[in-house]
């Protein structure tokens, strides 16, 4: 007889679990609810940063581990992790962030590249352009590993700075709002990681939701990648998934719901 599976679920948050325009996740209680009755590891996987979701684990009442900033580390109560951030249990697989700062620095001045990046805002500056409230800001800006930029240049010299990054062994991802310029890692393979460390036994049936670029590698990665419809871009092309792929008709935290209901047999 064929063992069961257990459910992980990973999932994106802005304009997936939080609707892209008030950050409100009241339409996916139904299925949250449901995740927590039945007991389904769901692991918050975003670029956010430590801070920010630390605050949206107790709103969200999520204890789980989570995975920060694009896949730059895990952080919470997991096995394997190997250092202390902000008094939690780590496990990093990338570049800290001043690093990255001071190289964009460095770039910016030399080619005249026109884009500004979170280093460049205070806390009243990102919430009037990101729609986040003052304290939201405030907790976006507690970065380490990653730093989110504007591009106010041309499509041609941005090809240039994304060479030149390459170069230097950094990547960009396109979010939502931000092209988030980071190390050589990826939402899908920090999920890879800890599916691995919390079922060491029995590799679990990986459930992921994403709606943009950045949610690529995890929504490729899983076995079942739900693609989120966005009223504000369109839908990212997924290369080679491993699994099957479901493209969503509802909008942010409402098709999150129905989604992970239908996948848990609700």
């Amino acid at each position: 007889m064929t063992e069961i599976r257990p459910d992980m679920v990973f999932t994106d948050l802005d304009g997936t679990l939080l609707d892209h325009d008030n950050y409100s996740f009241a339409a996916a209680g139904e299925a949250l609810a449901l995740l927590n009755t039945r007991g389904v590891p769901w692991i918050m996987n975003t670029s956010k940063t430590c801070a920010e979701l630390q605050s949206l684990g107790k709103a969200l009442g999520n204890d789980y581990p989570f995975i920060v900033e694009n896949g730059a580390a895990v952080l919470g109560d997991f096995p394997g992790a190997t250092e202390e951030l902000h008094g939690l249990p780590c496990r990093r697989f990338t570049t800290p962030r001043h690093v990255i700062v001071n190289l964009l620095e460095q770039w910016r001045e030399k080619y005249r590249f026109t884009f500004y990046g979170f280093f460049d805002l205070d806390a009243p500056a990102l919430a009037d352009i990101a729609g986040l409230s003052v304290a939201q800001a405030e907790l976006a800006l507690q970065r380490d590993f990653s730093e989110p930029i504007s591009w106010q240049d041309s499509d041609e010299r941005l090809q240039q700075f994304l060479t030149i990054l390459n170069k230097a062994g950094l990547r960009a991802l396109r979010g939502g709002r931000f092209i988030h310029v980071m190390g050589d890692t990826d939402k899908g393979r920090a999920m890879t990681w800890l599916a691995r460390a919390m079922f060491p036994e029995q590799a679990p049936r990986v459930i992921a939701l994403g709606d943009s670029g950045n949610d690529v590698a995890m929504l490729a990665a899983a076995d079942i990648g739900v693609v989120i419809k966005s009223r504000h871009h369109t839908a990212p092309d997924i290369p080679a998934p491993k699994g099957q792929l479901i493209y969503t008709d509802e909008i942010g935290p409402v098709a999150w719901n129905t989604q992970i209901k239908a996948l848990l047999g609700a």
